[in-house]
């Protein structure tokens, strides 16, 4: 019949649209394809590359501080205040020194790199400020027994809370934000090996010096937390919270 007809050609028509709507789209993707892929290729390896990079940040990280820990504890005390807490802030100072090295070397984010530069230049400036009143002060004025006993352990909890800070903080696909993680715990052990040298302590150049490290790393600790909230922490799919 004439409908039939008409419905045949009809349902014919359709199926040559259809034809020609997946020959269509074979020809697009055939064209897409080739840049898609490449796309998809470059974005894995910058990907790979940037896994990497963290995964050696990581690794250089750990052992800037596994190494200074090792340092600190088995540096021999005079039991001196001053000497004792210029020694150990010397060598925390090289430990932030390297710190920030690892951050310029493998961070991305202006702010952070910023941060680090900073603090490896008043980390450095401290570190030979406290060398000269050493070479000014070379024959150590111990305390009694029992205080040193008391300045001994203090300065050890200080130094056991900043690994445990350290240990806590929660690696991310980041480099910048675990930088600036660390470095908090790091100025935490600052500040508390301070107040303990100005408790303990009796020279000016060494008392000068601890209160110079609170009032620098304090405000540190806060442009670092500042930088963590602007930025925001990422997950491990690289995303932010």
């Amino acid at each position: 019949t004439m409908k039939a007809t008409f419905m045949n050609l009809k349902s014919l028509a359709c199926a040559l649209a259809v034809s020609f709507f997946l020959a269509s789209c074979e020809k697009e993707v055939d064209s897409v394809a080739p840049d898609s892929a490449l796309q998809a290729s470059g974005e894995q390896a910058a990907k790979s590359a940037t896994s990497q990079a963290d995964q050696e940040f990581d690794r250089e990280m750990q052992q800037v501080i596994n190494s200074m820990m090792q340092q600190m504890n088995q540096m021999e005390m005079t039991c001196d205040p001053d000497i004792d807490f210029s020694n150990m802030m010397i060598m925390h100072h090289e430990m932030g020194i390297r710190m920030a090295d690892i951050e310029l070397a493998y961070g991305h984010e202006p702010r952070g790199l910023e941060l680090a530069a900073q603090t490896k230049e008043a980390n450095q400036a401290s570190k030979e400020r406290l060398q000269a009143f050493l070479a000014s002060h070379p024959t150590p004025e111990p305390l009694s027994k029992e205080d040193c006993k008391l300045f001994m352990m203090e300065m050890k909890k200080d130094m056991q809370r900043m690994m445990q800070c350290m240990r806590q903080v929660r690696d991310t696909p980041d480099p910048d934000i675990d930088f600036a993680n660390l470095m908090i715990c790091h100025h935490q052990g600052a500040l508390a090996m301070s107040n303990t040298e100005l408790k303990w302590g009796d020279d000016a150049p060494a008392l000068e010096e601890a209160e110079l490290i609170i009032e620098e790393q304090a405000q540190e600790v806060i442009e670092l937390s500042e930088f963590i909230n602007a930025h925001g922490v990422p997950t491990k799919k690289g995303e932010s919270l």
